[in-house]
């Protein structure tokens, strides 16, 4: 992947002008007299700033105790945080400044069904790659199993060559463990995997660098599906690739929330079948990088339950943040922007909590921390990462219907938190405190000290 730049960086226009200045009457005209400051008020001052960096309200009596560990267990993928799927309707330019701080690093293409219900254009391709190119995003993109063939894959693998398109990953079909229920019943796994490897040797017969992904299966944990997949063509696919929506939208909210912990169960779950000589007979041996292609709290795109609201974006701030610990190499939201109630930003921008769930996970150190608290994981969950400079960052999630004080021994300065809630979606809300950190009600903060 090419060096990430900011995309503001590239796109912002340069601003140009005269520094205004003072009236002439109002100009001075050689410097001020130095003014002797007496050294008992020197040191005053300096005590008085040094307190100055220590402000906020005390956390006098925590509900819980928060310590982190001093050993990192995880480093975030440069491919994880943020992935999403896009489509051609999504709006990105305009939205540049919005995306900047997710530090997108890579786009899925088409996102959804529209991949299946329509072929690749040169068009669509060279406008998918330029919004790729001004996120700085790795672009992937889906080949079509029930309207084309391999040699019809091969030609857009040439085509992007041609056109210096950049793209390096091919999708082989999107969910085909459902094409028979919309009236292709040849697609069985196994034939599936037939195909993928028709497909495969069709396009590293063009690009031998390609790599390939699949089966991009539903149903998660679809075991006859992946293990029938390993077994056909375990030791030609280069991405293992499983989509997952845990509801339909109608779930109570706790037994929505508490799915988010599957998610590092499914990984460790197909790296184990990859692994496994039995499951996967000609590529265990392989090192084979897992894929979560698409994600979301509901696959009820008509219906913004469970994806427009406060669940939903506490349980993805705790989803993306089992990903980093489950070490997961690749995943993509279902969606950027704007297709239906899936989409960080409705069609007609309005940010949606979602996205600051993805912006507080971005913004964390890439080394994450073992977190010990003193709290049910269904009242609070808490991660930890520590950068180069020494500082923690935490993000706090809070599913209490009421404020919760957390106190945190280790912070001797000021805690400086941001926190969207069920009463504040549309910006964060900042606080400052010392020894700890108030959490709103039904929350997510990031706290830094």
């Amino acid at each position: 992947m090419m060096e990430r730049r900011s995309p503001a960086a590239r796109v912002a226009p340069v601003m140009r002008g005269r520094v205004p200045t003072a009236p002439a009457g109002l100009r001075r005209t050689t410097p001020a007299p130095a003014v002797p400051v007496p050294a008992a008020l020197a040191v005053l001052l300096l005590v008085a700033a040094l307190a100055a960096c220590a402000t906020g309200e005390p956390i006098d009596e925590p509900d819980f105790t928060l310590t982190v560990g001093e050993e990192a267990v995880a480093v975030a993928s440069p491919m994880l945080r943020s992935g999403m799927n896009y489509g051609n309707w999504m709006i990105v330019y305009q939205l540049l400044d919005r995306y900047e701080p997710l530090d997108i690093p890579l786009l899925r293409y088409p996102a959804g069904n529209y991949g299946d219900d329509n072929l690749l254009t040169g068009h669509a391709l060279e406008r998918f790659v330029r919004s790729a190119d001004w996120l700085d995003a790795e672009p992937m993109v889906q080949h079509n199993l029930l309207m084309g063939d391999p040699e019809e894959a091969a030609r857009w693998v040439r085509f992007a060559q041609e056109e210096e398109l950049r793209i390096g990953y091919w999708f082989i079909g999107n969910e085909p463990d459902r094409y028979a229920i919309r009236g292709q019943p040849q697609w069985t796994p196994e034939y599936y995997a037939e195909m993928f490897r028709e497909y495969a040797a069709a396009i590293r017969a063009v690009d031998p660098e390609a790599r390939i992904v699949g089966p991009a299966v539903t149903g998660t944990p679809n075991l006859e599906w992946m293990e029938a997949f390993l077994r056909g063509a375990g030791d030609v696919v280069d991405v293992l690739a499983w989509q997952w929506y845990p509801t339909d939208g109608t779930a109570d909210r706790d037994e929505a929330l508490a799915s988010a912990v599957e998610v590092r169960e499914h990984i460790e779950l197909f790296r184990s079948l990859a692994g496994d000589p039995e499951y996967n007979p000609d590529g265990w041996e392989r090192e084979i990088p897992m894929f979560i292609s698409e994600f979301g709290l509901s696959w009820r795109t008509s219906h913004g339950r469970l994806l427009t609201d406060m669940t939903a974006a506490i349980w993805l701030a705790e989803v993306w943040a089992e990903m980093v610990i489950a070490e997961l190499e690749y995943a993509a939201y279902f969606a950027l922007q704007g297709t239906g109630g899936h989409g960080l930003f409705d069609s007609g921008h309005f940010v949606r909590p979602t996205y600051f769930a993805t912006r507080f996970v971005a913004e964390m150190p890439e080394r994450w921390h073992p977190v010990e608290i003193d709290a049910p994981r269904a009242d609070l969950v808490a991660y930890a990462a520590r950068g180069e400079g020494g500082t923690t960052e935490l993000l706090l999630l809070n599913k209490r219907e009421e404020p919760v004080t957390v106190a945190i021994p280790e912070a001797r300065g000021t805690v400086r938190a941001q926190s969207v809630s069920d009463a504040e979606q549309d910006e964060p809300v900042e606080t400052r405190f010392r020894g700890g950190v108030e959490l709103p009600p039904y929350s997510i903060t990031r706290a830094v000290y």
